[in-house]
């Protein structure tokens, strides 16, 4: 994914182990909000058990320190033990976990009637304070973080947002994005309904929609997506259209300052 995001420039983002000039480690910290960052690496079956990884989260540890970052969150494959043992041994405590969804074949849809048809369309930069209202209402962030997580990702090359509206008046209902990465896989996150049409199955459509948009105008060949392992009616929305659960990542949270642990208690 750390290919397909903006790397801003004069920041240290990507940590890489190298041994006899070939590649054998990576780390990289994804920062969505100013307030926390996702971590994840990988290294390679050979030069494992050798302290790399623990070698390159001190690193990125220390750098998220000088940037005064509170929150770490550290991304761990289901069944990873080792990886489960280590993020023990930082301190790391377990927050969540989400399922790791693979499209398989998309299922059509019934036709709306015109008063109850979904549309998407590119997100604008008008369409600013109504993203910031959905994020908040969709995943309960505060307002700053919320305005924040917009900037980062209505624009990009191989990253979009789309407005959901409703009928021939088009109302504004939810909000989806996604990006592209390496082979032409896409990827869907920052999927949320407006709560006062929640349950009337225009998830189910602009799900749909996107899948489209994604496969027809943007050639994308394989899509797949993550949701929250305690959210049963997401899980059930993906799987009626087609996705189907591959794999969990559990996430772990790392606290850096007090501040972090005020707002964790």
């Amino acid at each position: 994914m750390g290919n397909t995001l903006r790397r801003p420039d004069g920041v240290t983002n990507d940590f890489l182990f190298y041994e006899d000039d070939r590649l054998v480690g990576f780390l990289a910290i994804y920062c969505f909000l100013s307030t926390e960052v996702e971590i994840s690496g990988m290294v390679h079956p050979d030069s494992r058990r050798q302290g790399l990884f623990s070698q390159l989260s001190k690193a990125a540890i220390e750098e998220c320190r000088r940037r005064e970052i509170p929150k770490l969150i550290f991304i761990n494959e289901r069944g990873s033990h080792s990886g489960k043992a280590f993020l023990s041994s930082l301190g790391a405590q377990y927050g969540f976990s989400e399922y790791v969804m693979d499209l398989q074949e998309p299922v059509k849809l019934a036709p709306s009637s015109s008063d109850e048809r979904v549309t998407i369309r590119p997100a604008q930069v008008t369409d600013t304070e109504l993203l910031v209202t959905l994020n908040q209402s969709g995943f309960n962030m505060p307002e700053e973080d919320a305005r924040e997580y917009v900037s980062q990702t209505m624009t990009g090359d191989k990253e979009w947002t789309w407005i959901a509206e409703l009928g021939n008046r088009k109302v504004p209902i939810g909000k989806i994005g996604a990006m592209m990465e390496e082979g032409g896989r896409g990827l869907i996150y920052g999927f949320c309904v407006s709560p006062v049409v929640r349950g009337k199955g225009y998830g189910r459509q602009i799900l749909r929609l996107t899948i489209e948009a994604l496969q027809q105008d943007h050639d994308v060949t394989f899509i797949h997506l993550e949701v929250a392992v305690e959210n049963e009616k997401a899980l059930g929305l993906y799987e009626s259209c087609g996705f189907k659960t591959k794999n969990a990542n559990d996430y772990y949270e790392l606290l850096l300052s007090s501040k972090a642990q005020q707002n964790k208690g």
